[in-house]
This record gives structure tokens, C-alpha cells and sequence, in this order.
């Protein structure tokens, strides 16, 4: 595997291993860079060294986990080694969570240390029950250096002897059910997202610099950006959130050759007026997921970007699809041979089933046929890169399928339905189930729900996810029955605690919730509603800025055209 070779890597245990290695070997060049922030590999892997110094002073030990809830920025990524050099594990917050379910985030993590930007520590001191079970808050502002290191010890900290098995970081998924859940990454997982996208996704080479606008609290932002970076020794510029406006000044300034998307990223670029900047830039490859079909041939031909790589992955799933080739549309083949760990199998949405045939067993899909995406995962351990899911064994054991094509076989349950064209090229369908994608997050509607039957002015709520024309993604629709006159305004404030994006964009105010004879509310019939005011004959409302009012059809029309933003 030449695009292995050319890591450059031997044995490593950690992610934290290969900085070191990358500080004896050029420890003067640009490692992370944000406005006036600026990290070598030697700066970097001295200030893992005072954030564990700080950690050890406020009682954090091997073993323990710290919450990281913090904007992005280069320190961003120090905090996280630093908490593995004292041989903690890393529960990094969504930096939109708010009330429960930040409370939540961190309280199921464990951790007894949250470590928070000085930006966000209002929000966390609102946790006031949170807030009284840590053992120590600590906090930093915009210089941390000057800050919250200080008065750090300038000898080395001795780093913990970390396994490649062991838990490096908690990245939190919405699964189909519940709040947020940790689900646990290995320390070789880290490194192998490194070693698999740096060289064979970006295949970068000297001269390289990515740019990164991603949150680092999720999988891509650290483990495909952040990780590909350190194990390419490549220097990475970070923004601290997208901004379409400011996009093509920051690859000039950075003088960007590689850039890490999410589709609506791409979707956002695409419609955003003409920059002077867009053009002749220095890009060459973006490598992402949940690129649109017809967004990818108008983001390439635009802005002059001739490589484009999809991939298809999810942070607990033991394996990923990479679009090395560039082919429209597809997610990709399966990387490094053939795809016998990965299969789909044929799935009954209508009964939520795996179709089964008369041994039992699950039954393959045929070329273009539609089914859900399995892969096999291995009872014995790989060093640290087998199947680890969640903190919970409840939740990790939920995801598993038993049986699938002999007894005592099993599958990781991908929750999305592809299908596989004669080439090998998979394309994603849709999701199965509770969750949807909005804004680039993955969006739980049993979490959505639950915060909204809090409120005593509702009596049953469903949510699901719609199409909206010309949107990415699917956009959030609760189907509320009210206990009496439905109060927009009360709603508005029952989901204010929600993160934005995962605050409902349509109402639907209906006498009853149908129901299937298990009690199961019947989510089809509603998706097939959808929110066109024309053919809905129940009151509809929209969010806004403002709050939630009135879908008309006029108002629709102005959803549609992009006159009312969502």
C-alpha cells in the first residue's frame, strides 16, 4: 500500500506520538494556525506538555475523562493532547448544546474536570446541578498561554504509557433514540483516520496546507482534519466557524491547497454571489461527505477545483467507503480490496424490518436494489480497532445485528439505506428511522420530541425530517396535539434550549397522532404530507427569526424560492 508508505510512520501507539515525532523532526514549521494564533510542532507539543502540567494540579489522572467545551482554535487541538499525555480521554461537547441536554453531554461522559472557553462558561454555569457535581471547572480566554497556563511547569510532563486500545476520545452521535450518546474512539482509530485520509483521500505533498472550517468536536473537524495533518506533517489553518463571505479571503490569506466540507458547505458556496477571490484560487482536492448530486458538478466547474473525494463513514462503524476516483454522486467503492465486511441487505421500511428468509438469515441486495448498509464486525480484538460504540453496553449492543447470513455472525447496523451500482460504487438513499440531517448535524427527533411533551401545553408530539426544495438535508416538522389552543410563542420558548439546528422549522397542530396497532405512531403517512400548505389541511406553522407563524401558501412560496431563510 504505497499511500501507507509514504506516511512515514512506524509503531505509534497515539496520536500524541506522532506530534512528538513530528517536533523532533521539524520542530520550527507551522503545525496550526488561527488569525494570530500559531502553533509549531515543537510549540504544540510543548503546550500538551503545560495543559497536562494544569490538568494534574486540578486532580485529573490516567483513566479519568475530561469535557472539552470550547470554540475552535489551535489550542483546541493541544487541549485534546494534553488530556491524553496525562492518559485521560477527551469528551468533546457540542459547542450548540444548551440546558438538559448539556447537562446530559457531560454528566453521562463521566467526566469529573470540565475544561471550557471563557465564551462558553455562561452557558455551562446555567447547569447549575451540572455545575455543583464537577469536581473543578477550569477556564480559558483568548490567550490560554498567557492565561490558564501561566504558571505552568517548564519541565516536560512525563506521558502516560496510553495502549492503542485505549479510549482517546468521546465523539457524541444523536443516535435513532435518547440524547446525545459518547460513542468511544480508540487511540489507534485516531490514527488510522490520519493515515487513511492524509495520504490516500488528500493525498497531500509538499507545500500542502488544509484548511479547515469544520468543528473540531466532530469526527471529521478532528479525526479526518486535525489527524491527517499531524500524521502527514502538514500545516492546518482553522476558522473558528464557517462563514461563505469570508471563505475564499481565508484560502488566499492561508494560501490553502486542500479544504474538508460538509455538503451544505459546498451547497452554501455554490449560491453565495461572486467573490473576487473565487477564481484562480489554490485549491486542488476537497474531501467531504453529503456532497448533493447536482451541487457537485457546480461546485467543481465554479471555483475550478478539479478533485473532488466523497466518502461515507460513521464515527462507531468499524470501516468507511472512500470516492478515490471522483465518480458524481457516489460515496465511493469500499477502500483496500473487496467489499465481502460490507453488505447491504434488503430492509422493509414500511414494517421497520430486515427482510428474512425461510433460514432466517438476512437477504443480500442486488446490483441498484435498496437496502441497509451492514458491516461486519469481528468478536476479536484488532488493536484498538475493532467495534467500541458507546460508554452505554445498552446502546452499543442496540446498533449490533445478530445472524445476519450464519449463526453467530454480526453487523454493525449503519441506519442508512445505499445502494451498490454494477461497478461497486455505492449511493446514499436516505436514512432509516429518527434521525435526520440538518445544518450539517445529525438531528435525534425522539431527543426533539421528548424536550417538546415537556412542555404542559402539549399533550403528544412527533417529529420527523422533510424535504425542503433547494435545501440540503431534511428540515425538522413536529407533528404536535395540543392540550388546548396551540401558543406559538409558548413552543418557541419550550425549544429555545434545543441547539438551533435542531430546533423544529414546521409545526403541525393535529387533534391526534395516528397510530399503527403496536402503538406506533405512523411517521409515513406525515412524510408523505409533507408541509405544503396546499395539501395539508391541518395549521402549519414556520420558524422564523422572530418565532413560529403562520405557513400560508405565500408563505411557502417564499420558503421555496429562499425569501424566508430556515
Amino acid at each position: 500500500m504505497p499511500w501507507l508508505l509514504r506516511t512515514g510512520l512506524k509503531q505509534v501507539e497515539s496520536l500524541l506520538d506522532v506530534v512528538e515525532r513530528n517536533a523532533r523532526a521539524a520542530p520550527h514549521d507551522l503545525a496550526f494556525e488561527m488569525d494570530d494564533e500559531h502553533l509549531t510542532w515543537s510549540e504544540l507539543y510543548v503546550t500538551t506538555s503545560r495543559v497536562a502540567h494544569t490538568l494534574a494540579a486540578a486532580g485529573v489522572k490516567a483513566g479519568d475523562v475530561v469535557a472539552l467545551y470550547a470554540e475552535n482554535s489551535p489550542f483546541y487541538i493541544a487541549a485534546v493532547l494534553g488530556i491524553s499525555r496525562v492518559g485521560a480521554t477527551t469528551a468533546l461537547i457540542n459547542t450548540n448544546l444548551r440546558g438538559r441536554t448539556l447537562s446530559h453531554a457531560i454528566s453521562v461522559s463521566n467526566a469529573r474536570v470540565t475544561l471550557v472557553s471563557h465564551t462558553l462558561e455562561p452557558a455551562l454555569r446555567e447547569c447549575e446541578e451540572l455545575c455543583r457535581s464537577l469536581d473543578r471547572i477550569l477556564v480559558f480566554d483568548d490567550n490560554p498561554y498567557a492565561g490558564l497556563l501561566a504558571n505552568t511547569p517548564t519541565t516536560p510532563f512525563p506521558s502516560a504509557r496510553v495502549k492503542s486500545d485505549e479510549d482517546f476520545i468521546y465523539i457524541y452521535t444523536s443516535g435513532t433514540t435518547g440524547l446525545p450518546k459518547p460513542c468511544r474512539v480508540s487511540h489507534a482509530r485516531a490514527v488510522l483516520a490520519g493515515v487513511g485520509f492524509g495520504p490516500l483521500m488528500f493525498q497531500f505533498q509538499p507545500g500542502d496546507k488544509l484548511y479547515c472550517v469544520l468543528p473540531l468536536y466532530h469526527a471529521n473537524g478532528l479525526m479526518l482534519g486535525a489527524a491527517s495533518a499531524m500524521v502527514c506533517r502538514v500545516p492546518m489553518a482553522i476558522r473558528r466557524s464557517f462563514s461563505a463571505s469570508a471563505f475564499w479571503d481565508d484560502v488566499d490569506r492561508y494560501q490553502a491547497t486542500a479544504i474538508l466540507y460538509i455538503g451544505e458547505l459546498c451547497r452554501y458556496l455554490v449560491n453565495s454571489p461572486p467573490h473576487p477571490k473565487e477564481r484562480g484560487n489554490t485549491l486542488r482536492v476537497a474531501v467531504g461527505n453529503g456532497l448533493r448530486p447536482d451541487i457537485w458538478p457546480r461546485f467543481k466547474a465554479r471555483f475550478g477545483i478539479d478533485t473532488v473525494r466523497e466518502f461515507y463513514g460513521a464515527t462507531e462503524a468499524p470501516g468507511f467507503i472512500a470516492n478515490i476516483s471522483g465518480r458524481e454522486g457516489s460515496v465511493g467503492r469500499v477502500p483496500l480490496g473487496g467489499a465481502g465486511w460490507l453488505r447491504l441487505v434488503q430492509y422493509d421500511v414500511d414494517n421497520d424490518e430486515h427482510v428474512r428468509n425461510r433460514k432466517g438469515f438476512c437477504v443480500p441486495c442486488g446490483p441498484n436494489e435498496v437496502g441497509e448498509l451492514l458491516i461486519r464486525v469481528s468478536k476479536l480484538s484488532t488493536g484498538g480497532l475493532a467495534y467500541r460504540g458507546y460508554t452505554d453496553e445498552t446502546a452499543t449492543q442496540k446498533k449490533l445485528l445478530q445472524n445476519v447470513f450464519r449463526k453467530g455472525d454480526q453487523y454493525f447496523r449503519s441506519g442508512d439505506l445505499l445502494r451498490r451500482d454494477e461497478d461497486g460504487f455505492f449511493y446514499f438513499v436516505d436514512r432509516i428511522g429518527d434521525t435526520f440531517r440538518w445544518k450539517g448535524e445529525n438531528v435525534s427527533t425522539a431527543e426533539v420530541a421528548d424536550v417538546i411533551t415537556h412542555n404542559d401545553g402539549i399533550d403528544e408530539a412527533t417529529v420527523i425530517g422533510v424535504p425542503v426544495p433547494n435545501m440540503d438535508g431534511q428540515a425538522g416538522l413536529a407533528a404536535v396535539v395540543p392540550s388546548g389552543d396551540f401558543d406559538p410563542d409558548r413552543f418557541w420558548a419550550a425549544v429555545s434550549d434545543l441547539p438551533a439546528y435542531a430546533q423544529p422549522r414546521f409545526v403541525r397542530v393535529m387533534g391526534s397522532l395516528a397510530k399503527t396497532g403496536t402503538f406506533k405512531i405512523q411517521k409515513n403517512e406525515l412524510r408523505n404530507d409533507g408541509v405544503d400548505p396546499s395539501k395539508v389541511a391541518d395549521v402549519l406553522y414556520v420558524r422564523t427569526n422572530a418565532g413560529y407563524e403562520m405557513l400560508t401558501p405565500e408563505r411557502w412560496t417564499d420558503v421555496k424560492e429562499g425569501r424566508l431563510k430556515l
